[in-house]
């Protein structure tokens, strides 16, 4: 019996040594899991125009609301690529989880981002095309073309039917892809529902870094030298506030539409001076790709591929008073659309269109 029953004394100490270690190494794995930080970045055009700064802030607000992610953003003072390259370095160095991109000049980012893709680092872009060879698979961005028609119709239905004349398309960023992408919406929209009407434009109404007196003093001009515009319209930020000072100032009031949330836009539809604004959904595009590379790396499923897009939201006299409560601060932005982009990416395959790169 001695013989026997020291080695099973010593076996059964060995098992339950085993299983306490097993027990202790689960509960490490469970505590690590719990305790991974996710570190992502953020890198974008510039801190000047409230749609960048917009979509920073849907990104921000992953880190904010889960404290498993971390965001690092960076961005230059105003657009300026070779500057955003720069930036764009240390972040990808350091937050390898991960990183947005939302760049209007995508050609200096083209070798940064390969590097940066290639070193296994995945990355999103949003707003604007990722730079082609950059290994980018998963694009977010408004349908421009499709907003810019969606607004484009709305503002031709308060137009009388038997009206004759012009309607103006200002724009103070021709050349900037989404802006031209929504113009082009408009145009199209207008030439297939009222041929009759005359399209001036999209004329430039000065350019983004123009203050809000330059640009009102473009429209003014613009109305002046069409005497007969039934309707204005515009696709970038600026505009709808310089309607609402000409219709303070000189009794502007054409049927109207304009895009993005500047809080001048956003009082102007309030005021009653201007109909409708659309806005691209910004924050949601920040969310969006900020949540997808923080899920991916938390191990909650694979990385997202394709072209998201993401729905527009039409501000009007219906609903300006919920949009304004809404957009009081950042707490209450995030409150209101955080539960919409887990929503799409818990849905994605309803808002995913097509591969990225395009086939």
């Amino acid at each position: 019996m001695s013989m026997i029953g020291k080695p099973m004394r010593r076996r059964t100490l060995v098992c339950r040594a085993s299983l306490a270690a097993l027990i202790l190494a689960s509960g490490l794995s469970s505590v690590s899991a719990q305790d991974k930080q996710v570190e992502l970045g953020f890198v974008y055009w510039e801190t000047k125009t409230d749609a960048f700064v917009q979509m920073a802030n849907g990104g921000k607000a992953v880190g904010d609301l889960d404290p498993r992610v971390n965001v690092l953003t960076a961005a230059p003072d105003t657009g300026d690529p070779q500057r955003q390259v720069a930036l764009f370095g240390p972040i990808a160095q350091t937050q390898t989880d991960g990183v947005v991109l939302q760049s209007l000049v995508s050609g200096p980012m083209t070798r940064p981002a390969a590097d940066a893709t290639g070193s296994g680092t995945p990355m999103v872009a949003i707003d604007a095309p990722p730079p082609d060879g950059a290994g980018i698979g998963l694009f977010i961005t408004a349908d421009n073309t499709g907003i810019g028609a969606q607004i484009a119709e709305k503002v031709l239905a308060l137009v009388p039917a038997d009206a004759k004349g012009t309607v103006i398309i200002g724009n103070t960023g021709v050349g900037v892809p989404p802006l031209d992408m929504r113009a082009q919406g408009m145009v199209d929209k207008i030439k297939e529902l009222r041929p009759d009407l005359k399209i001036v434009g999209p004329v430039a109404t000065n350019g983004v870094s123009s203050s809000s007196a330059e640009v009102f003093a473009a429209w003014q001009g613009l109305l002046a030298s069409n005497p007969d515009a039934v309707a204005v319209m515009a696709p970038s930020a600026q505009d709808p506030s310089a309607w609402g000072l000409l219709a303070q100032r000189t009794g502007f009031d054409l049927p109207s539409g304009g895009f993005d949330l500047e809080a001048g836009n956003l009082q102007a539809v309030k005021d009653g001076y201007v109909d409708y604004i659309m806005s691209p959904s910004h924050w949601l595009s920040g969310y969006l790709a900020t949540r997808a590379l923080a899920n991916a790396a938390l191990g909650e499923g694979e990385l997202l591929q394709g072209l998201l897009l993401v729905p527009g939201e039409l501000v009007s006299a219906d609903n300006i008073d919920a949009v304004i409560a809404r957009q009081e601060n950042a707490t209450t932005v995030a409150a209101a659309l955080a539960p919409i982009g887990d929503d799409i990416l818990a849905n994605a395959g309803n808002y995913i269109v097509g591969p990225w790169p395009p086939q």
